[in-house]
């Protein structure tokens, strides 16, 4: 997984026992290499973290909150959005999106996850999820996924993705760009190849 998305999905749940401590540093070792202007792209000051927190009903000291729309979060999370929905797609299909084709993406964070943002129609829309599964080992409540045909467009797959409670991913494929169903800079959007190039934030101010 790729380094920022793995600082992701340890944000929630977070520290738990002095394995997830030890997890947590190198994980933030490695974000301070791989992205270095994220550690204060995303810092609250304390005052502000507190009333972030209680403004959703949040009162325990021992959690934590930062800003999660700065453009290096967004381009980093964007990218490992696509890269699951182009997986998903393939695992899907089993061929990948065509060279016409493209993936819009829309990740969401924990709180979003919990206040509603996450809309119902995209899970009616995928269904039942799944969990990878080997041997006795499983990724429930770790990762689960699912796909379906887009509600309000059904020339459009859609693409689920859940990463412990810390964020969720949704993912549109379309095999032709012009059936993308959002308009290009609304969603991150990405045509096969695109991954190949420098990281930016593709979302546009509407």
């Amino acid at each position: 997984m790729d380094v920022v998305a793995t600082f992701m999905t340890r944000t929630f749940p977070g520290i738990q026992n002095d394995a997830d401590s030890a997890e947590w540093d190198k994980v933030m070792n490695e974000v301070g290499r791989v992205a270095p202007g994220l550690p204060r792209e995303i810092m609250v000051p304390p005052n502000e973290m507190r009333a972030m927190l209680a403004s959703q009903g949040i009162f325990d000291e021992n959690l934590a909150a930062f800003k999660a729309d700065g453009p290096i979060l967004g381009s980093h999370m964007q990218a490992f959005a696509a890269k699951v929905g182009f997986a998903l797609r393939y695992e899907d299909v089993g061929y990948p999106v065509p060279d016409a084709g493209a993936v819009q993406v829309r990740w969401f964070t924990s709180s979003e996850n919990f206040s509603g943002v996450l809309p119902e129609s995209l899970l009616k829309s995928v269904g039942e999820t799944k969990f990878l599964k080997q041997g006795k080992i499983d990724t429930e409540g770790h990762f689960e996924y699912g796909w379906g045909d887009f509600a309000l467009k059904p020339n459009v797959r859609l693409y689920y993705a859940k990463f412990r409670e810390a964020f969720t991913i949704a993912a549109f494929v379309a095999d032709d760009l012009k059936d993308v169903p959002f308009p290009v800079g609304q969603l991150a959007t990405f045509a096969p190849g695109d991954l190949t190039e420098d990281l930016y934030d593709r979302i546009v101010d509407w």
